[in-house]
């Protein structure tokens, strides 16, 4: 079997998962939402248009590639139980935060209570003052912060950072030695399940928001949906091309460096969208208006582009590098 055929072969489990798990998914949804039922297969396009640029790497070099089967369950796996696990663990870590930063627990109750809205439609005026008295507090400044940068930044990428300590124990030495791009590809696997689902659920916040103008929709659909996607891919993308330039390459970076770049960008296009929801007197997140909505959104799309420019740089150097190594080969063999 050649070896274009191991990398995309699948077993009878993975080809069942392949045919009833997307439809399992948009039928779950129906129950739920109908409405987000109808939009859910967009959800699914990141996916199939990454599947389609991996078979076309995987064409040109398959030894350096990641295997399709293993790729499929680290996607799998993501959406589901390392989803449930971060989730769980962030739990922990804000009920945790809010107990000490909320001593009184009449206060703590208040502040859960507001947290969790979705509007602010009906409320009155006396409500709407306390709710930002509320926001405007240092306790829900730094409650922001830990629940951007450990909570969801720290969690999330050191999840995402779990199938590329997979991807360095599978295999045989000679075949780990020769996949020098796998890293990236169960990287990609693991955000592109996490996108999968975060974006489900903006579709169903969107559809189920009757009070919210379709305009007010659609925005949240763009500014969560597909800049966040892309944010997701090119953050896990930025962590493995730095796991890879530490194992296959030789540089000395410690476990915080590979991540930490990834960890503070997704923290810091969190808090961004935190900080506008709470400038306009919101606890939790309620999405901002105005020309806060359009200052967040700038901002947001300023970090996705950077950390594009950084996966860029990463990529183009490790050309480099393979160039490098495969002109002095060459030489070696002339001399």
């Amino acid at each position: 079997m050649s070896q274009l055929a191991q990398n995309t072969s699948l077993s009878l489990p993975a080809r069942l998962l392949c045919y009833l798990g997307p439809p399992s998914v948009i039928l779950l949804t129906t129950y739920v939402s109908p409405r987000t039922a109808l939009l859910s297969p967009l959800a699914f396009v990141p996916t199939a248009l990454c599947f389609r640029k991996w078979l076309q790497s995987n064409e040109r070099n398959p030894s350096r590639r990641g295997e399709l089967e293993p790729m499929l369950w680290t996607y799998a796996a993501a959406g589901t139980l390392g989803l449930a696990g971060a989730g769980l663990v962030q739990i922990v870590i804000s009920k945790g935060v809010a107990a000490v930063l909320f001593s009184s627990p009449e206060l703590r109750t208040e502040f859960w209570e507001e947290f969790a809205r979705s509007t602010v439609a009906g409320l009155t005026a006396d409500q709407l003052t306390r709710r930002a008295e509320i926001a405007s507090s240092w306790q829900n400044w730094v409650f922001n912060a830990l629940l951007t940068f450990v909570s969801a930044g720290l969690v999330e990428e050191t999840v995402k950072y779990l199938p590329i300590i997979y991807a360095r124990r599978r295999g045989t030495p000679k075949e780990r030695g020769q996949r020098n791009r796998a890293y990236l590809d169960y990287a990609l696997a693991s955000a592109l399940s996490f996108g999968l689902i975060e974006t489900i659920g903006y579709m169903y916040v969107s559809c189920e928001s009757a009070n919210e103008a379709l305009g007010k929709s659609v925005l949240t659909l763009i500014a969560r949906v597909v800049i966040g996607q892309v944010g997701h891919l090119s953050i896990a993308a930025l962590t493995a091309l730095r796991a890879i330039r530490r194992d296959y390459y030789g540089d000395k970076l410690s476990w915080w460096r590979v991540v930490g770049p990834s960890v503070l960008l997704h923290g810091t296009y969190d808090f961004i969208a935190m900080s506008g929801s709470a400038l306009e007197g919101n606890v939790g997140w309620i999405q901002p208006t105005g020309m806060k909505i359009v200052a967040v959104v700038g901002l947001i799309t300023s970090l996705v582009a950077s950390s594009l420019w950084q996966v860029n740089k990463e990529w183009k150097a490790l050309e480099i590098r393979d160039q490098v190594v495969k002109f002095s080969e060459d030489e070696s063999i002339e001399l």
